[in-house]
């Protein structure tokens, strides 16, 4: 196959797909708006499913961005866990998540695509430190890099509140460190590469699409306010899938007509 880090004459992308491919292929990172009434879909599903939390000390915060005043840190972990089990009984949710980010998931992604079976939820309370997300790349533990992570934030985010990156060119220029730096622990990692880090602000009502393989994560949220956010990993039905398998990680969401005939199809053996 030919190598495929630079246009050619057989590049039939259309201007949007190129401009998206572009700022993606540069920063590590797009921002697209989202498809409004679909987010909104997904944003009462999870007001649904917070407010039937049990150990919800106060039931008239109306925010989600107020969850600290309903709920402890030592339980954050826990109402993220029974928010996820409601969210993932049927299929709708994962239908209104795709929807939400149809457009940029199409541009970068291609539209024959399999969708992680169960996205993460992260809310992070502010000054809880158990929230806190290490600084991580997926690739360093076994998946694909052909995957294409959509993160959509539930309420606005700035400073701590961000989900951090080592943009592509910073990660580029590390990359030729001899520093043994998967050797570090998660902490000491974080304190080397801090002064190149990104923190991306971002508003409900956009969506963040963003390259897993880069260096990423939550630092402590010391804002006033609680973090919601939810991510998800799709790929093209055909690439490589690494250690999150197709039927389990991943399951099958827009196979087209062809493949679906192909895959079912049966040689005349009997005519030879």
């Amino acid at each position: 196959m030919p190598a495929m880090n630079a246009e050619s004459s057989w590049d039939f992308r259309d201007n949007q797909e190129l401009t998206a491919s572009h700022a993606y292929n540069k920063e590590g990172y797009i921002i697209e708006k989202a498809d409004f009434q679909y987010l909104e879909l997904i944003k009462h599903d999870i007001e649904r499913a917070f407010y039937e939390f049990p150990s919800i000390t106060r039931k008239d915060v109306q925010k989600l961005e107020n969850a600290h005043y309903s709920i402890s840190h030592d339980q954050s972990n826990n109402l993220r866990l029974h928010i996820m089990k409601k969210l993932y009984r049927n299929t709708s949710f994962h239908r209104n998540y795709y929807n939400t980010a149809k457009n940029i998931i199409h541009s970068l992604c291609g539209n024959e695509l399999a969708m992680q079976k169960r996205p993460g939820l992260s809310i992070n309370l502010p000054q809880n430190r158990n929230d806190v997300l290490p600084i991580h790349a997926d690739t360093w533990n076994g998946v694909s890099p052909f995957e294409l992570n959509i993160w959509i934030p539930l309420v606005n985010c700035t400073n701590s509140m961000c989900l951090y990156i080592l943009k592509r060119d910073n990660y580029k220029r590390r990359l030729n460190d001899s520093k043994e730096l998967l050797r570090l622990t998660s902490d000491e990692l974080f304190n080397e590469l801090r002064d190149d880090l990104t923190w991306i602000p971002i508003e409900y009502g956009e969506i963040l699409a963003f390259d897993q393989s880069l260096p990423h994560g939550y630092s402590l949220n010391e804002e006033r306010d609680t973090h919601w956010s939810i991510n998800c990993r799709f790929k093209g039905l055909h690439t490589p899938y690494w250690d999150k398998k197709l039927g389990e990680y991943f399951m099958p969401i827009t196979v087209k007509n062809c493949t679906r005939l192909g895959m079912n199809y049966s040689h005349p053996d009997n005519w030879i």
